[in-house]
Formats: C-alpha cells, sequence, structure tokens
C-alpha cells in the first residue's frame, strides 16, 4: 500500500501489486521545481534593479527599483534555502508492459538509506 499526501488534510492511498512489477528499476533525476523558479526570480528581479540603478544616475532610487531589490533578496534566499534540494532521485519501477509501476522517491540526503530501500522493495518484488 503506498499512502501520499500532497496537501494537507488529503491523504491518498494506493494498492500496487508487487507481482505487476518487473525486479529491476530505473534511476531517474527530477529537477526541483522551486529551486528553478527561485533563479528566475532572483535574474529577472536583478534585471529590474539594474535597469532602475542606472537610470537613477546617482540619484535616490524609486520605488520600483527597492521593491526590485527586495525581489532579488528573496529569489536569492529562496535559491539558498531549496540548494540541497535541487535534484531529487527517484527509482521506478516498471510493468511487464514498459510503463511506470511504482516510484519511489528520495526523500533526503543520505542516498545509502534510500538505495537501501530500493533494493528491499526489489528483493520483495522478485519473492512475489
Amino acid at each position: 500500500m503506498v499512502r501520499a499526501r500532497w496537501l494537507p488534510n488529503r491523504r491518498v492511498e494506493h494498492v500496487v501489486e508487487l507481482k505487476a512489477l518487473k525486479g529491476d528499476y530505473k534511476e531517474i533525476t527530477v529537477r526541483y521545481r522551486l529551486y528553478r523558479y527561485a533563479g528566475w526570480i532572483l535574474a529577472i528581479a536583478s534585471l529590474v534593479f539594474a535597469m532602475c540603478y542606472y537610470q537613477a544616475q546617482n540619484a535616490a532610487l524609486g520605488v520600483l527599483g527597492y521593491i526590485a531589490l527586495g525581489v532579488a533578496i528573496l529569489g536569492a534566499l529562496l535559491l539558498a534555502i531549496t540548494y540541497p534540494n535541487r535534484r531529487i532521485r527517484f527509482a521506478r519501477f516498471l510493468t511487464p508492459s514498459g510503463r511506470p509501476g511504482l516510484d519511489i522517491g528520495c526523500a533526503g540526503n543520505d542516498t545509502a538509506a534510500f538505495e537501501k530501500f530500493a533494493d528491499q522493495v526489489r528483493r520483495q518484488i522478485r519473492r512475489s
């Protein structure tokens, strides 16, 4: 049984029959979407700040310049916070027809525990 929760107070349960899966898995790396968005926010806000700074020419920055600076700082902080999870590893178990049957994601940076768990699932599939 697979239990998942994407939204608070909303749980999803799904039963995956192990005999319907192949014994080998394929490793997949997915980029964390929030990390990519933080980079875009930082880049665009920095461009707007640079435009406002050069347009001011030794005068005080306008409101837009300070807002762009704040958004750029926010983007940099978000980039720093999401850096450890910029890539998420998955073990994908396929069905005999070649379609994905079960994906197991690495919840943290402990790759040894992830690989151990994926190997345990692989042995369990081969036993069934």
